[in-house]
């Protein structure tokens, strides 16, 4: 069983996530590599509006920020991480330059926990 939300996998016998309080699914879709597609936006128009060590952080971020509306993408050692199970490395998560404000804004609110990270807050 997994969360949608955070990806984390618990054992048979869980029903919901004790992180995110929402059911687990029995398998999680697959995602594609970048959640902006090529023709959405140009790399030169890409801030970065935060970095991570933690490929479950990657994954909430992104998800967080494009449940929000604010197409987000993940720019650093992602593929060898997932590729060679690799670790250590750090990932820029990059969103347009002109929804940068908004996206630091949603992750400040979030980081003094003024509302939950949570797709249902769409």
């Amino acid at each position: 069983m997994f969360c949608p939300q955070c990806k984390a996998e618990y054992r048979p016998g869980f029903i919901r996530c004790s992180d995110c309080d929402i059911d687990l699914v029995d398998r999680l879709p697959e995602e594609p590599d970048a959640l902006i597609e090529p023709q959405d936006v140009s790399p030169t128009d890409l801030v970065v509006v935060a970095t991570v060590h933690d490929p479950i952080e990657e994954g909430q971020i992104c998800s967080f920020l494009q449940a929000n509306g604010i197409p987000a993408q993940a720019r650093g050692e992602t593929a060898l991480r997932k590729a060679y199970g690799l670790g250590m490395g750090f990932v820029e998560i990059l969103v347009p330059s002109e929804l940068a404000d908004a996206a630091r804004e949603l992750l400040d609110k979030a980081d003094r926990g003024e509302f939950n990270i949570d797709a249902s807050d769409d």
